[in-house]
């Protein structure tokens, strides 16, 4: 991922800013600084990049997640609960509207820019505080994204990061990594959960255990399950059976007497419904014969015959009468068409009189154009003259314009002359003020020469050194006691495990006899116990063989009721099986006893295995340190350690200290001399920008002066140029011009001639116009009146009475010939229509005639009478008279046929009573119906109980076997718990972070190797605490507690680095960001903290931005992102490069 461009609107303090990393100095740097006054707004810069990306910032991620009452009103207009860690807190106050943008092109290589937005309601600075908006859009594909999972998906997609991530290795925690190496053995594993991520792991070992718990709670409750099935016995199911037996005797009686019973009704239900349905169609018959001989049926079918007789006659009747109503609109039709004859025969009298007029404008046209023809030239070139002529105004409003121009620069020209002659002094008088500061400075810098500042660096260096050594030697002798006290103690504690194993041992002799003893004498009584049991089951076997329920006791010589059961006979066993289970329980606490020594034993030797190595580890250590104790004393110029040497060491510290203080003392006055340098430095630095101000304004008043000297003249030039250009057009227009006297009118008033030069040229141009126009309608007209004249003459052809129709009142007709043209087309076919139907008419009449003679009984009226008739209802007719025929017919055979099966049904009787009727025959059959039911439920009741055993038998196996593999599973994930499951998950969470730690570790020793040469982290195993090994002592681990706050800030940065590196996404985001720490460096670790981040572009290809407000950084660091307050409630940022 790579930062472009991140733009901020009222963002907690910053009012408005825009930081751009691909251009201007962040471009070229790979080290920046955000610097400004506490409180100014840097981490708000921090907050803009994660809001715009995750809709989350660090800041509020941490505060709790609590709510207050905003009395005030000041964050919402309603005195509503506002929660502590709602990012719209960051809105600034009394305002409107605040949002950040950042532009950046994703580890896809796609471009995105990032946005979140929040405002009030109405854009008001009063209204109520809204939803914030978050949007995601896609540069390349101009896709925007609205709704937030998507967005968080896009994100994590383009970045490979998720809001956590991106916090741990973009914006570096060394504060908290301080905290962690500070911090409780008790508190260290949520810090570095928090740091490192690896909460998961909680979640993880939680989860196991509630899955584990989950799987034994299935498998406790399938056992419950298993024991609450129940299976029927064996003398159930027998009763079951018979009584199965004796029920299906039973429906089998009852279903035969039901059959015989329903065949008795149901032949006496048929008997009934023959008789009845025989004299109701023997009814319809006779009805339907009635209908067929009704004098209503007769006329339907007299109807019929006579429409089917004269369908010709019909058709020739409504044809003659179609003719004749034809024939009187051919009349109406004539009249209307004379009337438009008449019409536009008065339109050819107007267009007559017409042509006239035209002709007479025709004359008057050309005599306009003869009169004004000598100024034909000049009105051919008129355009060309009028745009000369205005050209020569436009160049005369030029010169008058230029003039003014030249007046006014005239009069400002002395002034600036003046302006020139004060600025050049100015300038001379404080560039001399800026050498007499120069020289100033250049005195004290030869009297910071003469102290021999290097000389006293030097000596505090060599001093610096003896300490180190002499501190080192200290610390040596106080790791060698404790390394001899360690010694003593593991000695001790080997002497003390050798005893009690000795104890040990000689207790498992004494055991091991008395666990012999107690076996013995539980084999022999099992022994015992065996063979009797195999003797009672023999003789139990024996008896029942013999004996049975009925027969005389032998020894009573009473009835057997009952035969013993095979626990009856068991019971002769139980005094002895009590005294086997005694001796049992013995010879097991006896066993358990030897086992428990046995392992006290092998824990012993265990530990004193251990001890022993400890106790060789702790001498080599105590060798080892009073190697090194040694060097470092004869290092000090101490040869021999003896017991007042640690007096030696603390007498050479104080001198060494003494002469420390003096040489700073006098590096403190250098330091002071060079200070006030850099004051006086800086003074004339500040100075020079007012001489370079000076001289830039110097500058300005010479260019201004010869700029209005160079205007002035090329107002003069101009003024020539345009007065050369009227006189080459006056004497290129004046041939051209045809009018006498024209210079006058044109030197009085230019713009009246102009336009009566342009009016005469469209004056004439119309005339001709209005010429060719006039010749060309008289052409059409006369063309027109020749083709009327023609259609006038077709039309008297087939109307010679309308020669002698009187004209009216002549008026204008538009498209006259057409008119004309379409009344000949009607005058024609009206003409022809007319001769057609007359032809016909004689035809029909003609038809009709023979027809009545041959049918004297018809008549024209009853000819209108049956074409009142549709054939639809002609049609419905004849088919209703069939049907009526069909149905009698139907009728006659259904009766015929009922009677036939009332024979057949009655030869077909049953056998049966007198009294055995409809009624007690269906009385019968639903008693027999309810007792067949009543046995089909008991056996069914009984069916179902036997499937349900059957089902209950497979069940209990299927249940058995779920059971057995619930089991399975719950051993494993118990077996899993063992290891790394418990309520909280801390087990598998310290597993994961010592691994983690690690590989932490590991990442932050790389950059401590380039930070300093003297620590290298490692882990205690078994704890998170982190020791450091010092290298200056011998490689001696210590705790992080006993660092400086610049050591302690070296190692922090080391391990926030590491774990920036950590992640396998972290490459994908090209800037890191550190915020605050740096103020407890020496400057020699300063400058090794700035050369190793600057490497780490070099390494990575990452940029740093730290985020401090130490002043040696602003010295060192020249690219610098300035946070400045404009106010006590705003700031504003800009991107400098300082020198």
């Amino acid at each position: 991922m790579k930062l472009q461009k991140l733009t901020i609107k009222n963002l907690a303090s910053i009012e408005d800013a825009v930081i751009d990393f691909e251009n201007g100095p962040l471009s070229e740097e790979s080290l920046f600084l955000i610097c400004g006054e506490t409180g100014a707004g840097k981490t708000t810069l921090l907050d803009a990049i994660c809001l715009a990306l995750y809709n989350e910032t660090p800041r509020m991620e941490r505060a709790e997640n609590e709510k207050y009452r905003d009395i005030g009103q000041t964050f919402s207009s309603k005195k509503e609960d506002v929660s502590i860690n709602d990012s719209r807190q960051l809105m600034r106050r009394n305002t409107n509207e605040a949002w950040t943008e950042l532009e950046f092109t994703g580890s896809n290589e796609i471009p995105y820019t990032a946005k979140w937005y929040v405002a009030r309601a109405h854009r008001k600075a009063s209204g109520a505080i809204q939803d914030a908006k978050w949007t995601l859009e896609n540069r390349k594909t101009n896709l925007q994204i609205t709704k937030k999972n998507e967005i968080k998906a896009e994100i994590q997609a383009a970045i490979g990061l998720s809001f956590e991530q991106f916090c741990r290795t973009t914006l570096l925690a060394q504060g908290d990594f301080t905290k962690f190496l500070q911090s409780k053995e008790s508190e260290k594993s949520d810090i570095l959960e928090k740091l490192t991520g690896t909460g998961i792991y909680s979640e993880i070992g939680a989860k196991i255990y509630a899955i584990t718990k989950e799987k034994r709670i299935e498998y406790e409750n399938q056992n419950q399950k298993l024991e609450g099935i129940h299976v029927l016995t064996d003398e159930e199911i027998n009763e079951i059976s018979e009584t199965t037996t004796t029920l299906n005797a039973d429906i089998n009686g009852n279903t035969v007497q039901k059959n015989t019973a329903v065949l008795k009704r149901d032949w006496l239900k048929r008997f009934a419904e023959l008789i009845l349905t025989q004299e109701n169609q023997q009814k319809n018959w006779e009805t339907k014969k009635e209908q067929l001989q009704s004098d209503d049926f007769l006329q339907k079918e007299l109807l019929i015959k006579d429409w089917n007789n004269t369908a010709d006659a019909r058709n020739w009747l409504f044809s003659l009468k179609q003719q004749q109503q034809q024939q009187e609109k051919d009349r109406e039709q004539t009249e209307k068409l004379k009337k438009s004859f008449i019409y536009l025969s008065s339109g050819c009298s107007w267009l007559k009189e017409n042509l006239k007029e035209l002709q007479a404008k025709l004359i008057l046209a050309e005599e306009y154009l003869q009169t004004h023809a000598p100024l034909l030239p000049m009105f051919e070139q008129s355009q060309s003259i009028v745009t000369d002529l205005n050209a020569v105004l436009s160049a005369r409003s030029r010169i008058a314009a230029y003039e003014k121009q030249i007046a006014e620069l005239s009069r400002q020209q002395p002034v600036r002359e003046q302006e020139r002659t004060n600025k050049e002094n100015d300038f001379n008088r404080k560039n001399e003020e800026n050498q007499i500061k120069q020289q100033e400075i250049n005195l004290l810098n030869a009297r910071l020469e003469s102290m021999n500042r290097n000389v006293l660096q030097e000596k505090k260096n060599v001093l610096e050194t003896a300490k180190e050594k002499l501190l080192k030697a200290q610390n040596t002798l106080i790791l060698l006691g404790e390394k001899k006290a360690a010694l003593n103690i593991a000695e001790e504690s080997l002497k003390s495990l050798e005893i009690k194993l000795q104890t040990s041992k000689s207790q498992h002799k004494e055991l091991g006899n008395r666990f012999d003893t107690k076996k013995k004498a539980y084999d022999e009584i099992k022994m015992l116990y065996n063979k009797q049991k195999e003797a009672v089951e023999e003789w139990a076997q024996e008896a029942r063989a013999r004996l049975s329920v009925g027969d005389m006791c032998p020894v009573c010589g009473q009835k057997i009721e009952s035969l013993s059961k095979d626990e009856d006979f068991q019971s002769v066993l139980a005094p002895i099986q009590q005294s086997l289970e005694t001796k049992e329980k013995e010879y097991k606490e006896a066993e358990q006893t030897l086992n428990s020594n046995r392992t006290e034993t092998k824990t012993y030797e265990d530990m004193i295995a251990g001890s022993r190595l400890a106790t060789d580890k702790a001498r080599k250590g105590y060798e080892f340190i009073q190697t090194e104790a040694e060097e470092t004393c004869r290092q000090c110029n101490i040869l021999i350690i003896s017991n007042n040497t640690r007096d030696i060491l603390e007498r050479q510290i104080q001198e060494n200290k003494q002469h420390l203080e003096d040489i700073n003392a006098r590096l403190n006055e250098v330091q002071i001399l060079s200070n006030n340098i850099s004051r006086l430095q800086h003074l004339k630095d500040g100075h020079q920008k007012v001489v370079e101000t000076a001289r830039n304004a110097f500058d300005t008043a010479d260019k201004n002066l010869t700029k209005l000297k160079n205007d002035i003249t090329n107002k003069h030039s101009l003024t020539e140029s345009e007065k050369d250009i009227i006189r080459t057009t006056l004497e290129r227009v004046s041939p051209l011009i045809l009018w006498k006297g024209w210079q006058t009118e044109w030197n009085t008033a230019p713009t009246s001639f102009i336009e009566r030069l342009q009016k005469s040229t469209v004056h004439y141009k119309l005339a001709q116009n209005r010429q060719s126009e006039l010749k060309a309608t008289i052409s059409l007209i006369k063309k027109e009146l020749d083709s009327i004249s023609a259609t006038q003459d077709l039309i008297y052809t087939a109307f010679p009475e309308w020669k002698k129709l009187p004209i009216e009142e002549k008026m204008e007709i538009k498209n006259l010939g057409m008119a004309w043209n379409t009344l000949n087309s009607e005058v024609s076919g009206l003409k022809q229509n007319i001769s057609s139907v007359r032809k016909n008419i004689d035809e029909l009449q003609a038809n009709l005639t023979a027809f009545y003679t041959i049918h004297p009984d018809m008549n024209e009226a009853r000819l209108v009478a049956l074409s009142s008739y549709y054939s639809e209802q002609i049609e419905n007719l004849r088919t209703g008279q069939q049907r009526l025929k069909e149905e009698e017919v139907a009728t006659q055979t259904a009766f015929k046929l009922t009677t036939g099966q009332l024979e057949e049904h009655q030869s077909k009787k049953p056998e049966m009573e007198e009294e055995e009727n409809l009624e007690s025959l269906d009385s019968l059959i639903i008693a027999l119906d309810e007792k067949i039911a009543v046995s089909n439920q008991a056996l069914i009741r009984l069916k179902i109980q036997l499937e349900e055993n059957t089902k209950n038998i497979a069940r209990i196996k299927d249940e058995k076997k779920r059971a057995d593999e619930l089991r399975e599973v719950y051993l494993k994930w118990d077996r899993l718990c063992h290891h790394f499951g418990d309520e909280k998950g801390k087990n598998f969470r310290n597993i994961a972070q010592s691994f983690v730690l690690k590989e932490l570790l590991n990442g932050a020793n790389f950059y401590l190797q380039h930070l300093t040469k003297r620590y290298e982290l490692e882990c205690q195993a078994g704890s998170l605490t982190i020791l450091l090994r010092d290298f200056y002592q011998g490689g001696t681990p210590r705790p992080a507690c006993t660092l400086s706050g610049g050591e302690s800030f070296l190692v922090s940065l080391s391990l926030a680095l590491g774990l920036s590196s950590l992640s396998r996404h972290s490459l994908s985001v090209d800037t890191l960001f550190i915020d605050e720490g740096f103020g407890t460096l020496s400057s020699d670790y300063l400058n090794t903290v700035m050369d190793t981040l600057e490497k780490l572009h070099q390494m990575g290809g990452k940029k740093v931005g730290i985020i401090s407000h130490v002043e040696g950084l602003r010295e060192r660091i020249k690219t610098q992102i300035q946070v400045k307050r404009i106010d006590n409630s705003r700031s504003e940022i800009s991107t400098v490069r300082t020198l």
